[in-house]
């Protein structure tokens, strides 16, 4: 019984989904790779399984263990095997492909614990060096399989080319997919420009069409128009789309001329030599693109952090007092020509001074935090909810009734009056809060904002954990009915919560 739970404990281990994209991603790429064919130093035009295998060992922060290794040799046996491999080209090109990933592995570890990649240029960067190194344990190997004892330096460089060149694009490709930033605000990246939805295939027909033209007239000056339209990718379609459309590319000039349809490169005198230059230059018309892209895309991430940071808390995140009276004036624009109502509440911390002095600054900190989770989590995703210093908060919540303004006050004032618990150490918060309605009570902005200061201090003055709103004294059209008092005089509602 425990002999064969242990065996369906391991099948189990296999078919989980790290080990699942392993396998099927190294023989996709594999299957890939001998389509596209062999330059002529014997080794494959683009390498693809290995790039891909370390792509996921990459991305699931895994090294290659020996069992990787055991699941990879068997795919490598199934596919190789189907496609007519040789047991001499298949088993050199394993021992290439597992040197390979298991160096590239190494070194992009190595670079992700010192720090390295902070950005996406140093990303781009990281990618050709992993590439770089994997490219260089497996050269040698390729270099033997093809010419043996016999093999020259050129030989050498040119496997090393080629895998370079396939490890970088591919590793590019699969480690930015879906790895670019979380909106900070959804505010300031609407002010980002969107490339429109023709621009990707209308890119991706222009550079298809430069690189026909290239290889059909046998002009490989072509080609630097070519790369030139690879910065539409890079400037507009952001750095995935670069890093694929450079991949693509690549392999497409890869494709046409290891049929013999490039004349400029097929009726070279020295075939080796022209081909250790032609991976060269594809590195050299797909980098700048995939540079600028990198680059465009650590600007708008440090726009989108300093803009974050100019409107918004630091401790708490929410918004600050800049963006609070932008909002403020915003929503009050907005019932003015709409006629749609919007409550503004004044919210203070009560005794938060006592536990500064007597639980210390950090469990002040934690505890103004919490106030701010707990109130952020009581309103509705297109409310607002502000930090204005020290213990002072703000909402701004459009309403369509008075008595939803009522029972947003008292769910704030309920929510926030639970037990906190921080280091040992439990505490109960309460707010008091200060609400105004508008236009039933003003449509000025800074006259709004008086009126709940006004009813805050009401409401401290009442005993604090509570709320009331306040009416716009001496302007009578512009009291409601359920804040009038005796002769019309406004007066306060106060709920307290016992």
């Amino acid at each position: 019984m425990t002999a064969a739970r242990r065996v369906a404990d391991r099948l189990l281990a296999c078919l989980i989904l790290p080990n699942v994209s392993l396998m099927l991603c190294y023989g996709a790429g594999l299957a890939a790779t001998y389509q596209l064919g062999q330059g002529v130093a014997g080794q494959p035009l683009m390498n693809l399984a290995a790039p891909l295998a370390a792509s996921v060992l990459i991305r699931y922060g895994r090294k290659l263990s020996a069992t990787d290794a055991l699941r990879l040799v068997a795919v490598h046996l199934v596919v190789a095997t189907a496609l007519g491999a040789t047991p001499a080209e298949l088993g050199w090109s394993l021992f290439q492909n597992l040197a390979t990933i298991a160096c590239a592995v190494m070194t992009f570890a190595r670079l992700r614990r010192s720090g390295f990649i902070a950005s996406e240029v140093r990303m781009a960067i990281a990618v050709t060096i992993t590439a770089a190194t994997g490219a260089l344990a497996g050269a040698p190997v390729g270099a033997a399989a093809a010419f043996g004892a016999g093999a020259t330096i050129d030989a050498v460089l040119t496997c090393w080319a080629a895998a370079w060149v396939g490890s970088s694009l591919l590793l590019g490709v699969a480690l930015t997919r879906a790895r670019s930033e979380q909106p900070l605000a959804d505010e300031f990246d609407a002010d980002e420009p969107k490339a429109a939805l023709w621009e990707a295939p209308a890119a991706a027909c222009l550079v298809a069409c430069l690189v026909l033209a290239s290889v059909g007239q046998g002009r490989p000056e072509v080609v630097l128009a070519a790369s030139c339209a690879m910065l539409w990718f890079a400037l507009r379609l952001g750095l995935f789309a670069t890093w694929l459309g450079a991949f693509c590319f690549s392999a497409a000039l890869l494709a046409y001329m290891s049929e013999g349809l490039w004349p400029a490169f097929a009726n070279a005198a020295e075939p080796m030599r022209a081909e250790l230059m032609r991976y060269l230059a594809l590195a050299l018309l797909a980098g700048p693109s995939v540079l600028v892209a990198a680059h465009g895309h650590d600007q708008k991430r440090l726009r989108r952090i300093l803009a974050y940071r100019a409107m918004h808390d630091g401790l708490t995140k929410l918004v600050n007092r800049v963006r609070f009276l932008e909002v403020l004036d915003a929503a009050t624009a907005r019932a003015h020509s709409r006629g749609s109502r919007f409550a503004l509440f004044l919210i203070d911390l009560d005794h938060f001074k006592s536990v500064n002095d007597g639980f210390g600054h950090q469990r002040g900190d934690a505890l103004l935090v919490e106030v701010a989770t707990r109130l952020r989590n009581s309103v509705r995703a297109t409310d607002v909810v502000a930090r204005l210093g020290g213990d002072e908060f703000a909402v701004v919540a459009p309403l369509s009734s008075v008595e939803d303004g009522m029972k947003l006050a008292k769910r704030l004032v309920e929510n926030v009056n639970r037990t906190f618990h921080i280091d040992g150490v439990s505490l109960l918060p309460s707010i008091t809060l200060g609400g105004v309605l508008s236009p039933d009570s003003e449509g000025d902005p800074q006259r709004l904002v008086l009126l709940a200061d006004e009813a805050l201090y009401a409401a401290k003055a009442a005993g604090r954990n509570c709320w009331r709103f306040s009416a716009s004294a001496g302007v009578e059209e512009a009291t409601p009915l359920w804040l009038a008092g005796v002769d019309g005089v406004p007066k306060f509602e106060t709920v307290f919560l016992d």
